[in-house]
C-alpha cells in the first residue's frame, strides 16, 4: 500500500509529539527501528496516528524480548504516562480524557498529592 493510499485510509498522521529524532525511545540506537503507536488497538490506532501519539522503537524494545511495549507492562505504562505529560503540556486533562478514556497519570497523581 502507497503512502499516499495508506494517508487516505487511516486519516492524516502527524509527527510524533514525544520525539523528533529517528532512535529508540528507550535505547537510542537507530538500527531496526519500528513505529510504535502508543495506544494500540484499532480505535486507539487511529487516535494516536491522528494526534502523533507514536515512538520510534527498536525491535527489541517493540516486540521482540521481555523487555518490549508490547510484552511487558512496565514499559507500556511507563511511554503511555510520558505521552499524556507531553500531551497535557499544551492541553488540558480533559482534552486527553475524551480521546483516550483514562488517565494514566493517576498513581503518580496520589502520591505526589496524597
Amino acid at each position: 500500500m502507497t503512502s499516499k493510499k495508506r494517508s487516505r485510509r487511516y486519516g492524516q498522521m502527524a509527527k510524533s509529539i514525544i520525539q523528533t529524532d529517528k532512535t529508540c525511545f528507550i535505547c537510542d540506537t537507530t538500527t531496526n527501528l519500528e513505529k510504535h503507536h502508543i495506544f494500540f488497538g484499532t480505535a486507539n490506532r487511529k487516535i494516536s496516528d491522528k494526534h502523533g501519539f507514536t515512538v520510534w522503537l527498536c525491535h527489541d524494545h517493540h516486540t521482540g524480548s521481555n523487555i518490549s511495549a508490547h510484552r511487558n507492562r512496565e514499559v507500556d505504562l511507563a511511554l503511555k504516562r510520558v505521552c499524556q505529560t507531553v500531551y497535557e503540556l499544551d492541553h488540558s486533562r480533559d482534552d486527553f480524557m475524551k480521546l483516550i478514556g483514562r488517565n494514566y497519570l493517576e498513581v503518580e497523581d496520589e502520591i505526589h498529592n496524597g
